[in-house]
């Protein structure tokens, strides 16, 4: 009689074939599966060739490709469980202005709402890209805009489309180290459950335009710099991968620590150093985590002074996120509105201080829970029913 078990690798061969979403969900049904669905999620991005992309600046509908690239996953750690995307062979390095270049988004080719057609080395026609600018999301206009249909309509169709966006597609992350006039710098950024390496230069001639380039105007060559952004690699765990591929809001839980034995290390080091709390993500720390550095080294005392001197290395998104902890508002619905992430990307020039935002913010979830739990009370005056195709 044969066996009613299929080995593992088969198992394996046959998680492949279903989408990464899949393959997590059903990691459960039995301890030998949950030993190789990650591997399978490995398997499955080989075969179809799913890809990470990195885009840059204010997310535009259409995504204009000289602003994004795609990258290929080339390995996965056994012990780490981390895999590892690098540029693509086509990739290039991104130009553009400094102004553009502090906004990044990175994203994953399964997530619910990413456009995988337009990136740095391949410009296929786009399919449905996700729109971050949420100014564009409004219904109207209409004839009679003060008819309370048409406000209503208005206002339901705003709150389903705040109802549906997907926290890891929207967020978005913010360069804190930029090089100095003609300079070059390696820089990190990252969460909980991904990092990036990358490096930067400022006043770079891209190459087309040198090869294009006449003799005669080499003179004008410094009118045609920008900066450069490349990417090293990504490495991420299985939570990050699966995290956009459900428009449910995940709890922070979800998302699993990336090099928690470095971190477990760092916590002891800096506790040891009278330091409790620090920016788990800003760059020297991401650097320090990445690194073989050790309790005594050189690189970890100069990360220690740095903590001590900056008193943790906080950013202001991380002081909005600690308010909105302290409203009692899932810091995961920063990422709804696009103001906030306008705001983060040059608090210093906005026209709103951080108050304002915060103020705006809160009013704006505050008028999205009314708009989910209507007032039965006043709802029973309306002379006329609200009923929309698809919802009602």
């Amino acid at each position: 009689m044969l066996s009613p078990y299929l080995p593992s690798d088969v198992v394996q061969n046959i998680l492949a074939y279903l989408p990464v979403k899949d393959i997590f969900s059903l990691r459960r049904v039995n301890r030998s599966w949950y030993s190789i669905y990650e591997h399978a999620i490995k398997q499955h991005i080989s075969l179809f060739n799913v890809q990470a992309f990195v885009r840059i600046g204010p997310q535009k509908t259409p995504v204009e490709a000289k602003y994004s690239f795609a990258l290929d996953c080339v390995g996965f750690g056994l012990d780490s469980r981390i895999f590892t995307f690098i540029p693509t062979v086509t990739a290039k390095p991104i130009y553009c202005n400094p102004t553009r270049l502090r906004q990044v988004k990175v994203e994953f080719g399964e997530w619910c709402g990413v456009d995988t057609k337009r990136h740095n080395g391949n410009t296929g026609p786009l399919e449905n890209p996700l729109d971050n600018n949420d100014d564009e999301f409004s219904v109207g206009p209409f004839d009679r805009p003060s008819d309370p249909p048409a406000h209503e309509l208005t206002r339901y169709a705003n709150s389903k489309v705040h109802d549906q966006y997907i926290e890891a597609v929207r967020k978005c992350y913010y360069l804190e180290e930029t090089p100095d006039k003609d300079g070059e710098i390696v820089t990190y950024l990252g969460d909980k459950d991904m990092i990036i390496k990358c490096k930067i230069k400022d006043s770079v001639v891209p190459e087309e335009e040198i090869i294009d380039a006449e003799d005669e105007e080499e003179e004008d060559s410094d009118l045609n710099k920008f900066s450069s952004f490349e990417v090293e690699f990504i490495k991420v765990r299985t939570s990050w991968l699966v995290g956009g591929t459900t428009r449910k809001i995940l709890p922070p839980e979800f998302h699993k620590q990336i090099y928690s034995s470095r971190y477990d290390l760092l916590n002891e080091i800096t506790l040891s150093n009278n330091i409790h709390r620090y920016n788990h993500y800003c760059p020297k720390v991401l650097k320090w985590i990445l690194s073989e550095s050790n309790k005594n080294d050189k690189e970890t005392i100069q990360l220690c002074q740095h903590l001590r001197n900056t008193n943790g290395d906080f950013t202001i998104r991380d002081k909005f996120e600690s308010a909105l902890e302290e409203k009692s508002i899932e810091k995961q619905k920063m990422w709804k509105y696009s103001f906030v992430s306008r705001f983060f990307s040059d608090p210093e020039n906005s026209s709103d201080t951080f108050e304002q935002i915060l103020d705006r913010f809160s009013r704006s979830e505050e008028s999205q829970e009314n708009t989910r739990v209507p007032n039965t009370r006043n709802s029973k005056k309306l002379p006329w029913p609200l009923k929309i195709p698809g919802f009602s």
